[in-house]
């Protein structure tokens, strides 16, 4: 019978294997991230991720071993993103080649979530202007989808309201695709129960609406437990489902300009629970672009679970005279106890003081990477 020593011995010869392995590929992932630069090739491929975990999963002969093995993999390539940003960095770009400054392209297709009448295509002309090519999509991941695909080449998606906070999802995906933010709008938000006409408040049993619909109007709804709440895609889209289902003890909660495309009723103005409620949407892109009056800078970067990190990495910012706007934290999924920080703040990318603090940042952390320098709205 083998001993534990002899487990340990073999484990040991494996790890050394592993160590020789590990290094290859490190060789090869910055090999890779130099051709991809040189050749103007895209950096980040969502598909290629996926590859990689099903060709894993699929060489197991134990296959048991499924889930470990994707969270193997997935640790790996995190490793290689940092790396890569590490030797090849976005932030070397903008201070050694001096990244040419351009305007915002307002004649390119843009995508956003839901349908005609929705908060955010009221943002994207705020932004864009009235005549702007458009395309509807579902869910916000479609979004992320449409400019991987080069459906678009814009799209604009909310990012945070002045009531609800960050919407966690949306800083999942930009770290998910590595896409880069390139602009910034803000909206005034005013809920409304709509629903068809003579509509009556005793009679309605369902209300439909994105989720940050119904937690913004949380207050108003608590005085009808009897209703049932029911979750969907996008606000205007649930304006559309009311008018299409044709029943009246159905509702949504969506906007004014929802209500009036589809030939709805407000039954109950500004529901609410703030009067001053805004969300922030932010416009992305798959390159890095960077307008000439731009102030505003975000970044997001690995925080270790060890005494101190938080601390050490935020003091660059006030060693250098830096102003934060946003800090949010977000979990790394694969690793417990250990986050993504988003930070947004002000300056000008080019500046010394701004490009010290990210270089002694990017330098202190497993993972960097600079979102985006655009101009700030407010």
């Amino acid at each position: 019978m083998e001993s534990l020593e002899d487990y340990r011995v073999e484990i040991d010869r494996i790890d050394r294997e592993l160590t020789i392995l590990f290094e290859k590929r490190m060789d090869m992932v910055l090999k890779v991230a130099n051709y991809k630069k040189e050749n103007n090739v895209q950096i980040f491929h969502k598909n290629r991720e996926d590859i990689v975990f099903e060709n894993a999963k699929s060489n197991l002969i134990n296959k048991d071993y499924g889930d470990e093995v994707v969270k193997f993999f997935n640790a790996t390539m995190e490793i290689g993103k940092a790396l890569q940003r590490r030797k090849i960095d976005d932030i070397k770009k903008l201070a050694e080649v001096k990244v040419e400054r351009s305007a915002i392209d307002k004649s390119r297709r843009i995508g956003f979530p839901g349908v005609s009448g929705s908060f955010t295509e009221e943002a994207a002309t705020k932004f864009f202007g009235d005549k702007i090519e458009k395309s509807y999509y579902e869910d916000f991941e479609d979004i992320f989808k449409a400019l991987e695909k080069d459906e678009i080449y814009y799209g604009i998606i909310p990012i945070e309201n002045s009531s609800t906070g960050a919407i966690s999802q949306n800083y999942d995906l930009l770290k998910k695709y590595g896409f880069y933010i390139v602009g910034e709008e803000y909206l005034k938000i005013q809920q409304h129960l709509v629903g068809l006409k003579d509509t009556n408040l005793d009679k309605i049993k369902e209300v439909y609406s994105h989720p940050q619909g119904i937690e913004q109007s949380s207050e108003f709804l608590k005085k009808y437990e009897n209703w049932k709440l029911i979750p969907f895609h996008n606000t205007s889209t649930s304006a559309k489902l009311i008018k299409d289902l044709s029943d009246n003890t159905k509702v949504a909660i969506a906007s004014s300009r929802a209500a009036s495309i589809y030939g709805l009723e407000i039954i109950e103005e500004c529901i609410n629970n703030q009067k001053d409620n805004n969300t922030r949407f932010i416009v992305i892109s798959k390159e890095l672009k960077v307008v000439k009056d731009a102030d505003k800078v975000s970044v997001v970067f690995s925080l270790e679970n060890e005494a101190g990190t938080l601390y050490r990495l935020l003091r660059y910012f006030a060693e250098n005279n830096i102003n934060m706007i946003k800090i949010e934290s977000r979990p790394t999924k694969d690793t417990p106890w250990k986050y993504f920080l988003y930070v947004d703040f002000e300056g000008d990318i080019d500046s010394e003081e701004v490009l010290n603090a990210l270089k002694l940042i990017e330098k202190n952390s497993g993972y960097f990477k600079l979102l985006g320098a655009y101009k700030k709205k407010i």
